[in-house]
């Protein structure tokens, strides 16, 4: 299907609604948002704080599941945020090839319902930088058993994409809404309102890095979906394998 296809935009604000979402088949699909410096979090010698939100459903559990991540290969990584095969969510920041420092959750995750997850880090870096990094589900802070890995100084600035739906070959399996990079870290507040009791509310006042609406704002031509950035970063996002419209965008919406 060559032809132009555009989802229904929405207004922001008091009007503002979530339509659409973008189902992932767990076996091939995934958007590449491109690997723009600003998406990077470190410079080798020192970290930044960022924070990661998404709204996920999953179909299926029980293998590693990428929701949004910075990683293409064993020596070209920054971070990932993604489910475990254990069905907990977990996030990596590395330090060059291998060295890396861990966040875990330990509420183990469930198919068919829609959550809000957010990964924040405070940026402070060092050896004790997983002190920094929270895992948030549906507002509450679910953190635990943070752990160092490796030796950790800081993010080096690496080439790779930013990837929503897959981490270094596991896709996601389910319908992703709502992707949003922020270069702060998020506080508990910020995340309570983001949540808003399960309905997606719009977060231009928390200045979103980028933030990918999942189908509205998005457009189909020659074969691929363009995802355009709402956010300050100009990182638009392209598809792989999804479906061309009416298949896609999914209606499947966090309510």
């Amino acid at each position: 299907m060559s032809s132009n296809y555009r989802s229904i935009l929405n207004a922001q604000g008091s009007s503002f609604a979530s339509t659409n979402s973008f189902t992932f088949d767990g076996n091939d699909d995934y958007i590449d948002c491109g690997d723009n410096d600003n998406l990077s979090f470190g410079d080798s010698v020192s970290d930044s704080p960022f924070s990661i939100s998404a709204w996920i459903k999953f179909d299926n559990i029980g293998s590693r599941q990428g929701i949004v991540a910075k990683f293409n290969a064993t020596n070209n990584c920054e971070y990932s945020f993604f489910l475990e095969s254990n069905n907990t969510l977990k996030a990596y920041l590395f330090d060059g090839a291998s060295t890396k420092i861990r966040g875990k959750a330990s509420t183990v995750m469930t198919t068919g319902v829609w959550n809000n997850v957010v990964f924040t880090y405070d940026g402070q870096g060092g050896s004790t930088a997983y002190n920094g990094m929270k895992i948030y589900l549906n507002g509450v802070d679910i953190s635990s058993s943070n752990v160092t890995l490796n030796t950790y100084t800081a993010m080096h600035n690496m080439s790779a994409p930013l990837t929503i739906g897959e981490y270094f070959g596991n896709y996601a399996s389910g319908n992703i809404d709502e992707a949003a990079v922020f270069n702060s870290e998020l506080s508990q507040s910020d995340i309570t309102t983001i949540y808003n009791s399960g309905v997606p509310n719009d977060i231009s006042s928390f200045n979103p890095l980028s933030w990918w609406r999942m189908g509205e704002e998005a457009t189909y031509a020659g074969g691929e979906w363009t995802l355009t950035d709402q956010g300050s970063g100009g990182n638009d996002g392209t598809s792989t394998t999804l479906p061309a419209p009416p298949a896609q965008p999914s209606t499947d919406v966090p309510t």
